[in-house]
């Protein structure tokens, strides 16, 4: 009795479709070198692009989207390509078209690390963590906020090194930057308030709308 064997090409086939099948990621966002790490949880959908998920950091964390910005997974860097301004760096892995790029890698069994980067004067970086993934509920409202702890540093504030100033200073009134933590920009900032309700407010309006092509400059 002869014994079948797929061919490569239904082998492909099949984990073709079995990867395409897109499910619900639930994933944690940690900004890295601050203390308290600020952390947010979400969830969206795994055939969506590394751009949604662009959008959904800058929801979850209240960032204004007013930089540059791209992703590191393993050793391949994503960035938007615009041929306006766009020259390939001359030391390095080249930098691969960030609009294409699916999330549906983070179904695979081994996911390599994933940095999101915002702002590449301050350097906000962002760790990407896998936490769960679940089948998708037909007509659910994606991508959501979960959750987090601890609020974001104000925008353009200086980086890592220049927050830790600022905190020291707002709560020190013989520091000498200390005018300059309470001014008006920051009066409203508190380090363990994350403004939930802004957050899924952003998040609802995320679920509503298309995404629109845009350019980033620096500001």
């Amino acid at each position: 009795m002869g014994v079948f064997v797929p061919s490569e090409t239904i082998i492909e086939g099949v984990a073709l479709m079995a990867k395409k099948e897109p499910q619900v990621l639930r994933l944690r966002m940690t900004l890295e070198y601050v203390d308290p790490a600020p952390w947010r949880e979400i969830e969206i959908r795994s055939d969506k692009t590394l751009p949604h998920l662009h959008d959904a950091i800058q929801a979850a964390f209240l960032w204004y989207d007013m930089h540059l910005w791209d992703f590191q997974i393993g050793d391949r860097k994503y960035q938007m390509k615009s041929e306006d301004f766009w020259m390939e760096p001359m030391f390095g892995p080249p930098v691969m078209e960030v609009i294409t790029k699916k999330m549906d890698f983070l179904l695979n069994a081994k996911v390599p690390p994933v940095i999101y980067t915002y702002d590449f004067g301050d350097d906000w970086t962002h760790r990407v963590e896998l936490v769960s993934k679940r089948p998708i509920v037909p007509n659910e409202p994606l991508p959501r906020f979960v959750g987090g702890q601890w609020a974001t540093p104000p925008e353009d504030i200086g980086g890592p090194p220049m927050y830790e100033v600022f905190k020291e200073a707002r709560q020190d009134e013989n520091h000498p930057e200390h005018d300059w933590a309470k001014e008006a920009g920051y009066v409203d900032w508190a380090h363990d308030e994350i403004h939930a309700d802004t957050i899924s407010e952003r998040f609802a309006k995320l679920q509503i709308q298309k995404r629109r092509e845009r350019n980033f400059w620096m500001e």
